[in-house]
């Protein structure tokens, strides 16, 4: 299905970092993205940013949210795991 990795945000120029893709993830000459606390990146290029930005804000942002302080109180005590780790 997809993958999950944890990547270095890479200082590139004087005021961006760069994220290098994963390897097994296919590419294009550029990527597209839409993003603010989220990021939704098309790795390909082939799906225009506006609508990127428009599925982030609709769909991914708001259901994202509840679910994540969801999962964080029923873990109570318990730490919550949300960094992924390498091999997983």
């Amino acid at each position: 299905m997809g993958i999950k990795d944890r990547r270095s945000n890479i200082k590139w120029g004087r005021y961006s970092r760069a994220l290098v893709l994963p390897v097994a993830i296919e590419k294009g000459e550029e990527s597209t993205l839409a993003g603010n606390r989220l990021l939704l990146v098309d790795p390909r290029g082939e799906i225009s940013a506006a609508d990127l930005l428009e599925f982030l804000e609709l769909y991914v942002e708001p259901n994202f949210w509840p679910w994540y302080r969801k999962k964080v109180s029923e873990a109570g005590n318990k730490p919550v795991d949300m960094k992924p780790r390498l091999g997983d």
